[in-house]
């Protein structure tokens, strides 16, 4: 009987320490930040999915049902279903919403001219802005203001809204944002922009800087974070970029995270992405301004980085079948302790 005892003991401390006991949104949430995941339109009616949202997410996005193609077809209709949905399932699930996105240069209605006036571009700017963030004033608590508005070398990209308004269709987007709903946070949301040093973030912290200089309202800058394993990483330029916004008073979301590799050898590079995706969430964990991680996309199944780069994939923490990869095995573990 005592060696039974002695062998039951040992069975629950390895269970103990294998489950941790709390789950992956938990342990984030005790680090410091929200987890979260980015979500097709409907996807979480499938229970099996709706399962691995709660278990994981403090904080959802949706993927498309809130870009203007989307959400306003045509300049008479609004679809405002979708949105309505993850709402609901957000709600009463303890999680919140993030808006995303207000401005993008891609997915807008055909309806978005290039031969609009200046006054006729910032009607419909306001328009949209006031529309959606009176409806849900209250609901939804932080908003991608504007997505992706420089280029590479750190210029700003000429969009729809910079060549009928002017480069201050930022500034007047994150104006007429706070004065709709004063209590939302406001982000500038961008990829390549994670390491300081790089053309594209410096020239965006010089300009969340220069706002923030002049009184114009904004929170937070995302990191999109959509890496590669076949490109090079390095931890400390990210540190350094997360540091010169806290100082700054500037909050940062890991936005939209995923670690793709080549399909024609994944298993050489597992390891790679399982230490990069560590280092992502223990930069969340030492950094007391970045307030979410958030993965786009939950299964490999799901993602789009296949269709917009051949050849890549695997990229996130669950498998195409919906079973969780060793790397997130060791990033649940981290978060556990």
């Amino acid at each position: 009987m005592k060696k039974i005892s002695i062998i039951s003991i040992l069975l629950i401390a390895l269970l103990s320490f294998s489950s941790c006991g709390k789950s992956f949104r938990d342990g984030a949430k005790e680090k410091g930040f929200n987890a979260g995941i980015a979500l097709g339109a409907g996807t979480f009616l499938d229970p099996n999915v709706a399962k691995i949202i709660k278990e994981n997410s403090y904080i959802v996005v949706s993927e498309n049902c809130m870009k203007w193609a989307n959400l306003r077809p045509n300049k008479t209709f609004w679809n405002w279903n979708d949105v309505d949905q993850l709402i609901k399932f957000a709600d009463e699930n303890g999680m919140q919403v993030k808006w995303h996105t207000l401005f993008w240069h891609r997915q807008n209605s055909n309806f978005i001219s290039s031969n609009w006036t200046r006054e006729e571009a910032l009607a419909a700017m306001d328009e949209h802005i006031t529309t959606i963030m009176t409806r849900y004033k209250g609901k939804i608590k932080e908003y991608d203001v504007v997505n992706e508005m420089f280029e590479e070398d750190g210029t700003m990209r000429k969009n729809v809204w910079y060549n009928t308004i002017g480069p201050d269709y930022i500034e007047h987007a994150l104006i007429k944002a706070h004065e709709t709903d004063p209590d939302a946070k406001l982000y500038l949301n961008e990829y390549n922009n994670e390491d300081k040093g790089n053309r594209k973030a410096d020239a965006m912290f010089n300009f969340v800087k220069d706002l923030k200089e002049r009184g114009i309202p904004v929170d937070g800058v995302g990191m999109q974070l959509h890496l590669d394993t076949s490109y090079s990483y390095v931890e400390e330029k990210i540190r350094r970029n997360i540091k010169r916004y806290a100082e700054i008073g500037i909050d940062i979301s890991f936005s939209e995270v995923d670690i793709r590799m080549p399909t024609d050898n994944p298993a050489a590079y597992e390891e790679m992405q399982k230490e990069r995706y560590l280092s992502l969430y223990k930069l969340a964990a030492e950094n007391p301004n970045v307030k979410s991680v958030i993965t786009w996309g939950w299964t490999d199944k799901g993602s789009w980085i296949p269709g917009e780069f051949p050849g890549k994939g695997n990229a996130l923490m669950y498998d195409a079948d919906g079973k969780e990869k060793p790397v997130y095995k060791a990033v649940k573990k981290f978060l556990c302790k």
